[in-house]
């Protein structure tokens, strides 16, 4: 009998536990806009209280095909609302300065080369990447003078031989011949000899120019004390926040899902949103992306053998956020509920009497095998702790990687 009565607790657990609540679809029902997956992601619900902000995040999954197209579409949208000045990119400094370069019209280096070594892998692999930064280019080539921003990368460095040509570009001969060919050794350079050599030149150069040797500087100095990206990211940020005087300027941020949380110390968007001397508590925004029936592009030799495409590099994997199996999010039923199949949707989390103020529901996970890494709710936080909008996407196609 007792083994009975379990099961069937158990199997009510279950059932239960797939159901959505009628106190938060009745909710999200009039404070969710949607479009067709196809659509051009304009969202004509955001008010004046969120273009008010002073940050605005988006945090997504890279290897899923909406992720370029949500970058785009958000940042242009809000930029034609709100004056974005400065885009915070996850790459580092001299990718960014390079990419900025790009998107002022230089020809110099290709997308490829410029996002070779970039962190976020599948963007240095993926046309469906550089089509987005192709977009972005004329976009600010349309721009008015008075309306262009600046990309900003923020990233601890990755890429040592992007860095080298730009010091090799912006240095004397007699200081530029002396740069080590290995990665280690130019660290070492960088801490013994760089501080010497931008008091040297500090005359001869742009100003901007020795800004970003002192900030080469920093970043090599620092890679093995400032131990997570996270942390470096939130450091470049205040850094350059203070250098640059950016008071009263805006940000905006296309960043890995995790980056974007806000209810912990360790995230880049926790790390700001609790630092007391930086102006963001209440005037910043996390839009988070979630995915039901949705694939996203993985290698495959990170999968279990049953779960890879056979022969293949890289696997077109079924990603929803509704598997038991793999991530289950207590709560999506209810996200499901006032959606269709094939479309994004614009959820507002944080309205007035909203019940995501009061509770988790839509934000905790849980998984039987653990491929992906989930998060742990803290005591005492709410939903809206964490992002104060979500961005639903069903049936979302993968990143096509390029042929290797």
């Amino acid at each position: 009998m007792e083994k009975r009565s379990l099961i069937l607790l158990t199997f009510l657990s279950i059932l239960f536990a797939n159901c959505s609540s009628s106190k938060y679809v009745n909710y999200l029902k009039v404070n969710t806009e949607s479009i067709q997956l196809t659509d051009s992601l304009q969202f004509n619900s955001l008010d004046n209280d969120f273009y008010n902000k002073k940050l605005f995040f988006v945090g997504e999954i890279h290897e899923v095909n909406t992720s370029p197209r949500i970058d785009f579409a958000t940042f242009a949208q809000i930029n034609e609302k709100k004056k974005i000045d400065y885009y915070l990119a996850e790459m580092d400094l001299i990718q960014g300065y390079y990419l900025q370069k790009y998107l002022e019209g230089s020809n110099q280096l290709t997308l490829k080369e410029i996002l070779e070594n970039w962190v976020v892998y599948i963007g240095s692999i993926s046309n469906q990447y550089r089509q987005k930064w192709v977009k972005m280019r004329k976009y600010y080539a349309d721009l008015p003078e008075d309306s262009k921003f600046k990309l900003i990368g923020i990233d601890k460095i990755t890429d040592y031989d992007l860095l080298r040509k730009w010091l090799k570009e912006k240095l004397p001969n007699k200081y530029s011949n002396t740069i080590p060919s290995d990665n280690k050794e130019l660290i070492l350079w960088s801490e013994n000899n760089l501080k010497t050599i931008i008091n040297a030149v500090k005359n001869t150069l742009e100003v901007e120019d020795i800004k970003l040797l002192e900030d080469v500087y920093f970043n090599l100095s620092n890679l093995n004390k400032i131990r997570t990206r996270d942390k470096f990211m939130y450091t470049n940020f205040k850094r350059y926040y203070k250098q640059n005087n950016w008071n009263n300027k805006t940000f905006y941020g296309g960043f890995g899902f995790a980056h974007t949380l806000q209810a912990y110390d360790y995230t880049l968007a926790g790390r700001i949103k609790k630092d007391t001397l930086l102006p963001f508590s209440n005037s910043m925004v996390s839009i988070n992306a979630l995915y039901v029936d949705s694939r996203l592009t993985v290698q495959s030799r990170a999968l279990p053998k049953f779960l890879q495409d056979k022969g293949k590099d890289f696997t077109r994997f079924k990603f929803s956020y509704d598997s038991r199996l793999f991530m289950y999010i207590r709560g999506i039923a209810d996200y499901k509920k006032v959606t269709k199949p094939n479309t994004i949707s614009l959820m507002k989390l944080d309205a007035k009497n909203s019940p995501y103020l009061q509770s988790t529901r839509g934000t905790k996970t849980k998984s039987i095998i653990p491929i992906w890494e989930g998060f742990d709710i803290l005591e005492e936080s709410v939903t809206t702790d964490y992002a104060q909008y979500i961005l639903f996407v069903r049936n979302a196609d993968w990143i096509i990687p390029d042929e290797q």
